[in-house]
């Protein structure tokens, strides 16, 4: 696998975006798609989920989430009152849950899309070594923006990945507590991510796992909150063309130095050192693939612990209670604009 793997990159020196890549568009239309269909069923395990679903208000699904409902804070409250349901309030609900799953795919969507925008601008590999280079130049231009801009969105996108995937996890860890009759959000609605955190299920901090505190994550959200928190990690956003006897050779953008537990190493107010050597467009795809990887495998266990407590008991009377409530809501609206 190893020799395979080094050949491919002698053929393709990009070979390993291309993993990124794949990977991405992996976990969208297996893992994610998997991790939908397991919450259906949970959800709704005991009714016909594909009768009701079709006929549930469209406000519930998008009011408050999306801009193709132009409806206001008011009148969402409003229709949510006279929804109210013990068991309709789970499609409240499960809407949701719904809109952090999709969020979680437009973040790994986010991933792609900057990468590529970066490493059109940055190569993510070198050619030569670093004691051939017989001369350098630094760069600063809008060109240099462009690429630290795209390469700190990565990070950004990634960090909030983690923070997504978090309250998924304290959602399936917590859904138990909910009473239907009065929910109003969710339990996870300030969580962020923290891999100590007594909410997750335990399984999921198993090794290889987002809570499992992976030296791939650390790295990450260290880059993030740089970015975030004091601003560009060079002082001048710069880029270092080398040259091999006049000829153009390896373009280079600098990180600071790491230590083995993903911190960067400081001294008093300084904690940008460039001892290392770190060349971030020769590290990241390797680093985002086992950021990938550990995503991948958390969804996986998410959709796992709710298939596990996914038992089919089909309730007849209650499917057709559930559709005789939307039925009335749907009368109670008519009558009301015929008043009107």
């Amino acid at each position: 696998m190893i020799e395979e793997y080094e050949n491919a990159l002698k053929a393709k020196p990009d070979y390993i975006l291309d993993q990124c890549y794949n990977l991405i568009t992996n976990i969208l239309e297996d893992n994610i798609i998997r991790l939908y269909t397991c919450i259906d069923n949970f959800l709704f395990q005991d009714i016909d989920f594909g009768k009701v679903i079709g006929i549930v208000p469209k406000w519930v699904a998008d009011a408050g989430i999306s801009p193709e409902s132009a409806c206001n804070k008011y009148f969402y409250e409003k229709m949510k009152l006279s929804f109210s349901h013990p068991y309709l309030n789970r499609f409240v609900y499960y809407y949701d849950l719904w809109s952090l799953i999709a969020a979680l795919q437009d973040r790994l969507q986010s991933v792609e899309h900057f990468m590529r925008d970066y490493y059109k601008m940055i190569p993510c590999y070198l050619k030569y070594g670093e004691n051939q280079y017989t001369s350098c130049i630094r760069t600063s231009s809008q060109y240099t923006i462009d690429a630290f801009a795209s390469l700190n969105s990565i990070f950004v996108s990634l960090a909030s990945t983690f923070d997504i995937l978090t309250k998924i996890a304290v959602e399936q860890a917590d859904f138990e507590k909910y009473d239907f009759v009065l929910y109003k959000k969710m339990r996870s609605n300030k969580i962020l991510y923290n891999y100590t955190s007594n909410i997750i299920n335990p399984v999921l901090k198993s090794e290889g796992l987002l809570f499992s505190a992976p030296l791939c994550v650390k790295k990450i959200l260290t880059f993030r909150n740089e970015y975030i928190h004091n601003g560009p990690w060079d002082l001048r956003c710069s880029l270092y063309e080398t040259f091999v006897d006049d000829e153009p050779a390896d373009v280079i953008m600098y990180s600071p130095d790491m230590d083995k537990h993903g911190n960067f190493i400081s001294s008093g107010s300084r904690n940008k050192f460039y001892s290392q050597g770190n060349m971030i467009n020769i590290q990241l795809p390797q680093l985002v693939i086992d950021a990938l990887s550990v995503i991948q495998n958390t969804i996986d266990k998410i959709a796992d612990l709710y298939s596990k407590e996914t038992v089919r008991t089909e309730d007849t009377e209650l499917t057709k209670e559930c559709i005789l409530v939307i039925a009335k809501y749907f009368a109670s609206l008519k009558e009301e604009s015929d008043d009107k």
